[in-house]
């Protein structure tokens, strides 16, 4: 807080209260809670601006300093877990996302796509992985080793074809986008742990979280489905 302008107002305060004899006690207390009041406010933006400006540059260094970041975008139907439209499940992404459809996933230095299969516990399902071969998912952090990544789980039922590279879009991002991006993901982080924090559920979904995310292939494949 900057305790400059707290003080100038505290001597203004002081002074007004010596020089305005002639105003009530009251009329003086008031005027004194006023002026000091916007002291406070005037400090408290001034620490914000600070901070803001701090995060700013630490959003620069991060977009400098980190690989390429990729747009993932699916359709995908056939999938049970999605909402039924004009007869049809499917999966799809869309910009900004709305109702029936779901957002798409950022990644570092995207090098390809696969589907993988495991049982699903319905055994007339399965649990299709969409996997991105790239340095790992924006919202894990960081990015790490080159491998194959877990963006995105379906229910499918075993007659249908299995999805490919065509039902899947890998779009490199400007490096406006990709700022623009980071920032989202900042503040949705922000959001996510003080939810976690407070009341232990996700800012997301609402609901506790079950677990890491962005698996590898050999994490996916150990967990039940």
């Amino acid at each position: 807080m900057n305790k400059r302008k707290i003080f100038t107002a505290l001597v203004s305060i002081g002074v007004g209260l010596c020089l305005g004899a002639c105003q009530s006690n009251a009329d003086k207390v008031a005027q004194a809670e006023n002026d000091l009041k916007q002291a406070y406010a005037a400090a408290s933006d001034d620490e914000q601006s600070q901070k803001d400006k701090e995060v700013q540059e630490q959003i620069r260094q991060y977009v400098e300093e980190t690989p390429n970041l990729y747009r993932i975008t699916w359709k995908v139907c056939g999938d049970y877990r999605s909402r039924l439209r004009d007869g049809v499940r499917c999966s799809e992404t869309k910009i900004p996302k709305t109702k029936g459809y779901v957002d798409p996933v950022y990644v570092w230095a995207a090098n390809g796509v696969q589907f993988v299969n495991k049982q699903h516990f319905v055994n007339s399902y399965w649990a299709t992985g969409l996997f991105v071969k790239s340095k790992g998912c924006l919202n894990s952090g960081k990015p790490g080793q080159e491998q194959f990544y877990n963006v995105k789980n379906f229910t499918r039922d075993k007659t249908n074809a299995v999805p490919t590279a065509a039902n899947v879009k890998i779009e490199a991002l400007s490096k406006q986008s990709k700022q623009t991006v980071v920032e989202l993901a900042f503040k949705d982080a922000e959001a996510e742990n003080y939810a976690l924090t407070n009341f232990g559920v996700s800012a997301t979904t609402g609901l506790i979280p079950t677990g890491k995310t962005c698996l590898t292939l050999e994490e996916w494949k150990k967990t039940q489905s």
